[in-house]
């Protein structure tokens, strides 16, 4: 018997954005590819056309992680592995994963000790590795597609309780967590991002503005999956709009290193 299946228009316009995205970064590779088989005695000119290389095929590689975690959500089979990680190590790792990419733009990374930390903490919490890894580097990619050329990306992290009232009332969140959490705040000079789609950032996977549609599979993504982590993840505009910082929230045990 033949299986029809039926597709709705949003869906439809999501899958072609992905395919377009993943088609142009081919497509990339390929150009590039040729370029270097034409100027095999320049290498200069093969190792820039490499490097570009790997960018692309780091995007395309990042794209499809992307894919299958949202499809887990979707399809209601999202099964999370979880294991006693450190949230330090796993930052510092998706930091240098991103940083060819990001200079590429000229945008460099650093970090900011938060003086309120007296000591230097090991963050360990319980949680899905893969998961939390590609959650966090959909973050980064949302990033390198927004932040202005010639910037720089701030990463801090520190303790916090979220069970606190006011900080609960002046950022609108619900209190769903334990004590004991961490923030992580990552800071970067954005492009502008209109007001009404800023609400939407999280709520769903295809953004619609100015009549075209837009993939945001990535922060989508990464809301479900840090919520479901019995986390929570939200934006906010400062220094007159000119700089957004995405705040994540995640349970943790605090160790002295």
């Amino acid at each position: 018997m033949k299986k029809v299946f039926y597709i709705n228009d949003k869906l439809k316009s999501l899958l072609s954005n992905i395919i377009y995205e993943i088609q142009n970064y081919n497509s990339t590779i390929m150009k590039y590819t040729e370029n270097i088989q034409n100027n095999i005695d320049n290498s200069n000119y093969i190792k820039d056309n490499k490097a570009t290389i790997l960018r692309q095929s780091f995007l395309i590689d990042k794209t499809m992680k992307l894919f299958y975690d949202f499809s887990d959500i979707n399809s209601n089979n999202l099964i999370l592995n979880k294991t006693s990680e450190d949230i330090n190590k796993i930052i510092e790792g998706i930091t240098k994963d991103f940083e060819d990419l990001l200079l590429s733009k000229r945008i460099k990374i650093k970090f900011n000790n938060n003086e309120n930390e007296e000591v230097k903490y090991n963050y360990i919490t319980l949680l899905d590795k893969s998961k939390i890894e590609n959650s966090i580097s959909n973050i980064f990619l949302f990033i390198y597609n927004m932040a202005k050329v010639n910037s720089f990306v701030e990463i801090s992290y520190s303790s916090i309780d979220y069970n606190d009232e006011e900080f609960l009332f002046n950022n609108g969140l619900k209190n769903n967590l334990i004590n004991n959490n961490l923030l992580i705040e990552i800071i970067f000079e954005s492009q502008n991002i209109p007001e009404e789609l800023e609400l939407k950032l999280f709520k769903t996977p295809l953004l619609t503005y100015n009549e075209n549609s837009f993939n945001n599979l990535y922060l989508y993504t990464a809301y479900n999956i840090i919520v479901k982590h019995s986390g929570d993840i939200w934006i906010d505009a400062i220094e007159n709009r000119n700089k957004k910082k995405f705040n994540i929230i995640l349970p943790i045990n605090k160790n002295y290193e």
